[in-house]
């Protein structure tokens, strides 16, 4: 039975079962995308397929490193997900972040692998000047990949509750989350561009509106969880990050960055941010265990 398992008794898991009206915001908002997306694609036409991909090989290069290095931190989450599972008394936290953050590099993986060469269905960007390349397969692979890194956020500040309650609670930010990223990347293919900054508008409402909803969740549990401090600076971390993402996709479609210095962020900023927290809750969950067992051994 692994050992570290989050007792029940301190909170109430049916405190879960009722969103609050942040998180239905958040719901509201991925129908109101969706349902926008869906209405786009019936009613306007899609640009074309970006033609010369295969000869942005700056790009190219970028992504053929990234999925190489992403390996590492996978196989090191790996080896520490079997050691922990092997363990006589295995610990739930590190094997849950563990897993989920091999899920969240393999995602990173498959995507990158796929865009090295060159399958990553590239549109022509009908926002920007200069038409550059938008990569679907990018696109596709945040829709799940920045849910799974919420889970990886959110997880450690709820560690009182059980995986799957913590899972229940954030679902409407993992929706809105996916669906921005859909509205977003539609945004950028439509040939109307009142439709499709009107889309991209939504999904930036929509960030905010998650946004809002994690503040709200950070304020109930933050500081009933061990290591606030660590785990608070972690959170503002990813944030302050995917803020800069925002600013940088409005500043390419503007004309204010170029194709290659936006992918070029995305790929560094996925390197690092990913490798950064996992490692660090991590080291997180290893303490906790740690103060645990000292804990109970001075009771």
């Amino acid at each position: 039975m692994p050992s570290g398992s989050p007792k029940r008794g301190s909170q109430s898991a049916a405190s879960l079962a009722v969103w609050p009206p942040t998180a239905q915001c958040c719901l509201m908002f991925t129908f109101l995308q969706v349902g926008g997306c869906i209405l786009a694609v019936i009613f306007c036409e899609l640009g074309p397929l970006h033609t010369a991909v295969h000869h942005a090989q700056d790009e190219l290069a970028l992504f053929k490193v990234a999925r190489w290095v992403l390996v590492l931190p996978w196989i090191l989450m790996l080896i520490i997900h079997a050691a922990e599972r092997y363990r006589r008394t295995p610990r739930t936290r590190v094997l849950v972040i563990s897993g989920v953050a091999m899920m969240e590099f393999s995602i990173a993986i498959s995507y990158y692998t796929m865009l090295a060469y060159g399958y990553g269905v590239a549109f022509q960007n009908q926002r920007s000047s200069d038409g550059r390349p938008i990569y679907t397969l990018r696109w596709l692979g945040w829709t799940f990949a920045i849910p799974t890194l919420l889970f990886m956020n959110m997880y450690p500040i709820m560690d009182t509750h059980p995986p799957l309650d913590v899972a229940a609670r954030i679902f409407p930010q993992q929706a809105v989350t996916a669906a921005y990223c859909l509205a977003c990347w539609l945004g950028c293919i439509l040939y109307n561009p009142s439709v499709g900054w009107a889309l991209i508008a939504l999904g930036c409402i929509a960030y905010i509106v998650q946004v809002v909803d994690e503040v709200v969740l950070v304020c109930d549990h933050l500081l009933k969880s061990t290591q606030p401090v660590v785990k608070g600076y972690s959170i503002i971390l990813v944030q302050c990050i995917f803020v800069i993402y925002t600013c940088v996709y409005l500043m390419g479609n503007l004309g204010f960055a170029s194709s290659y210095a936006c992918q070029r962020f995305y790929t560094v900023s996925d390197l690092s941010l990913k490798s950064c927290m996992a490692g660090l809750h991590v080291l997180c969950w290893w303490k906790d265990e740690r103060d645990l067992r000292e804990a109970e051994k001075a009771e």
